[in-house]
């Protein structure tokens, strides 16, 4: 026995070395590519110099500089700048297809900026992505990359080895919480099988799933890193997007989960491969929510968990929105749908101490996605009314519903807040969509026959609408309840299950335009589409379809055969998409240009400021030049300052700052005296940030982004709360050992 235990421990050493090695044998390889993915013509371009990299900080070192193009003649070149705008490299672009690498030796650390020189005389030029390398530097992201990875390795190893050397390791753990660990591995090992084969398209590393919200979010990861490392926390508004003007986002979309992409960002990782391993994350623990709550559901059945995790895999509306929107924040939601059923099940049942798994649901919504949050309070609100003679019977009920509330609305009180500020002394284009009357419903409204479809290719133009639809797995879950209904199985859950089923049907019809929505004009204004309810309806479909699985195979002797076959039809349910994805929806690397993008997020700027005004205006402030002269402006994170002169005018005189406007910002105005006084921020015409020099013939003025009050105090009531729930449960769970004992 202790021959067999060394042997697995120097097994274990020598792969763990391995392993690491293989981590961190590239510790020392730097790697930046910029996908630029931009043609030059003589009839679109001048000939001139074009920057077309932001500041990119570099060590002392030689570097390999390539870049992937075609050029159609001579004439045109690629240059570098550094840190004090000096060309410290140039070079002829060849005729034909770009192959030949360039060396560029750095003699100390400086931020460089890669341009192209081109001649129109040299025909088209196209350039698809630059790429500079290094293999003798060490950089501190690449530190804290393979450090975090090398970590991650060490726990599994330092895991696998209690498992494999320390036998009595799991019954130890039960005897502690409670927890069967050998069942748990085996569930996390299919829940994690599952998720490989669901996000399967995701692992192509040489292209990205080009969905519809897809460029606002990585923005909004790039928006969110840059605006981290300028210093500020929570990033409400964003740097790094839209030239710098900050957008305003964070406000309206909350951003709490958005951060796990955004660390592995700050610690090396390209955007798009950030976003689609957060994506994976998601997929994961909306199975592992699901699985919970249908195994808590079905009186601890596992079948029934894993039966419900396989349907919600590979639910069409699931992978619509993971692979053919782009939704991040309704892929977040599916990982708190199942929280709110288990919870507002259990409660009902009257174990309201449950409430807690409730408040998490809501909570996590709130900080995923806002429309999901108001379907599921809707309809959880319309549940209720079903049930008020029990919850007047049963004052519990009652309690826990508020406590949830309470508990909802204080943790995300920092959210919340700053938000209902911003709504209320801010006009945005968010606000005005979100109240705007429909006009045309057509568009928002999906058809009946839509949920019947066996797949959508998500094409569509001024003739053609999007389908979106459950997917033929869920809809087969009713024909269980049938075969159950025929063979007259009876099963004390079979109540609860038909409640869900019935709910489930009805939210599919109310997804579509068979429900009056004429009548709820106003709610469908601010959810958008009447679709967005195939969300809660899938997840309650596959919860049913994980009861009634269970019901079925438990008066069969070949249990395992027919859960694999009810797995694999789930599976081949979800390929359609999968495949179409694969083949259609990929695009390569090269085409992600984030520049290109700036429209997105429009609705989180002021109504009236024309986006495409940053690309014109730069850097530049906007006053009358006749009067007045400036001096030293420059952007300094999220503000800015200047120097202004006048010959003689006394008049006090307008500047609009190259910042977007948002309540918040704030100013201080200093004489040629060194006397600073605060002056007002206000906002010009189109929504830029706008200052007054109070008449003053000379001064500096300084103009920087502040939390407000109201930001300060919503962020100690969450923090508060938070600080509340753990002594609670920490007190609880003390309580709960002294009475084991």
């Amino acid at each position: 026995m202790k021959k067999n235990k060394a042997l697995i421990l120097i097994l274990l050493i020598v792969v763990l070395g391995l392993s690491l090695y293989l981590i961190n044998r590239d510790l020392y390889h730097y790697e930046y590519t910029f996908p630029f993915s931009r043609v030059f013509t003589p009839e679109e371009n001048v000939k001139r110099k074009y920057l077309v990299t932001e500041p990119i900080p570099l060590k002392k070192g030689i570097y390999e500089l390539n870049f992937s193009g075609l050029s159609e003649g001579v004439g045109s070149g690629c240059y570098i700048l550094n840190a004090a705008d000096e060309t410290i490299f140039s070079a002829d672009i060849p005729m034909g297809e770009i192959s030949k690498p360039y060396t560029l030796d750095l003699p100390s650390n400086t931020s460089i900026r890669i341009g192209i020189s081109y001649d129109p005389e040299g025909g088209m030029l196209e350039v698809r992505w630059i790429k500079l390398e290094c293999d003798t530097v060490l950089y501190s992201q690449s530190i804290l990359r393979h450090a975090v990875f090398s970590l991650l390795t060490c726990m599994v190893f330092l895991y696998l080895g209690f498992r494999l050397l320390k036998t009595d390791f799991a019954e130890k753990v039960k005897a502690r919480t409670g927890i069967d660990l050998p069942s748990c591995e085996k569930v996390f090992l299919f829940l994690l099988c599952l998720t490989l084969l669901a996000s399967w398209p995701f692992f192509d590393g040489s292209r990205f799933t080009e969905g519809d919200d897809f460029y606002f979010h990585v923005s909004r990861i790039e928006g969110m890193a840059q605006s981290l490392k300028a210093g500020y926390f929570p990033p409400r508004i964003l740097l790094g997007w839209m030239g710098n003007y900050g957008v305003g986002s964070g406000f309206y979309y909350p951003d709490l989960f958005m951060f796990i992409p955004v660390l592995l960002v700050l610690i090396g990782i390209t955007t798009a491969n950030a976003l689609r391993v957060f994506l994976i994350f998601c997929t994961f623990f909306s199975l592992l929510t699901i699985y919970l709550a249908a195994k808590n559901l079905g009186k601890g059945s596992q079948i029934c968990g894993v039966i419900a995790a396989a349907l919600y895999a590979f639910a069409a509306y699931r992978l619509i929105c993971l692979y053919y929107r782009n939704a991040v924040g309704e892929v977040q939601a599916f990982i708190f749908y199942p929280l709110i059923v288990w919870g507002l099940i259990e409660i009902l049942r009257g174990n309201v101490q449950k409430w807690k798994i409730f408040a998490l649901g809501f909570w996590g919504l709130l900080m995923s996605h806002m429309i999901s949050l108001a379907i599921s309070g809707v309809l959880c609100a319309i549940c209720l009314l079903f049930f008020i003679p029990r919850i007047i019977h049963n004052k519990g009920i009652f309690t826990a519903l508020v406590k949830a509330t309470v508990t909802t609305i204080l943790l995300g009180a920092f959210f919340l807040l700053p938000m209902a500020e911003q709504a209320l002394r801010n006009e945005l284009a968010i606000n005005i969509v979100m109240n705007k009357p429909i006009e045309i419903m057509g568009y928002n409204l999906t058809k009946f026959y839509s949920i019947l479809l066996p797949f959508d290719p998500w094409e569509f133009n001024d003739a053609t609408m999007i389908h979106p639809y459950p997917g033929y797995a869920l809809l087969f879950v009713p024909l269980l309840r049938l075969y159950l209904f025929i063979t007259k199985k009876k099963d004390e859950r079979m109540k609860t299950a038909d409640y869900i089923l019935l709910s489930g049907i009805l939210i599919l019809i109310v997804s579509t335009d068979l429900f009056p929505w004429i009548l709820f004009k106003s709610f469908l204004a601010k959810i958008q589409f009447s679709w967005r309810f195939l969300g809660p309806a899938s997840v309650l479909l596959c919860i049913a379809g994980g009861l009634y699985s269970d019901m079925i195979l438990a008066a069969i002797k070949q249990k395992k055969l027919l859960a694999a076959a009810l797995i694999s039809a789930a599976v081949i349910s979800g390929m359609p998409i999968l495949f179409h994805t694969f083949n259609t929806k990929m695009y390569p690397l090269e085409r992600l240009v984030l520049s290109n993008k700036i429209v997105s997020g429009a609705e989180y700027l002021p109504p009236d400021f024309d986006f495409f005004f940053i690309e014109s205006n730069k850097n530049n402030i906007i006053y009358d030049e006749s009067q007045v002269s400036l001096s030293g402006s420059r952007r300094q994170k999220l503000g800015f300052v200047f120097s202004f002169e006048k010959e003689s005018s006394t008049e006090p005189l307008d500047y609009s700052i190259p910042l977007i406007y948002y309540y918040g910002y704030q100013a201080k105005l200093t004489d040629e005296n060194g006397n600073i006084a605060p002056i007002p921020v206000t906002k010009d015409e189109i929504g830029l940030v706008r200052v007054n020099d109070n008449g003053l013939k000379t001064g500096s003025i300084r103009i920087a982004y502040e939390k407000t009050t109201v930001q300060r105090i919503s962020e100690g009531i969450s923090l508060c709360t938070l600080f509340v729930l753990l002594f609670f449960a920490c007190k609880d769970k003390k309580t709960i050992n002294i009475n084991k004992k």
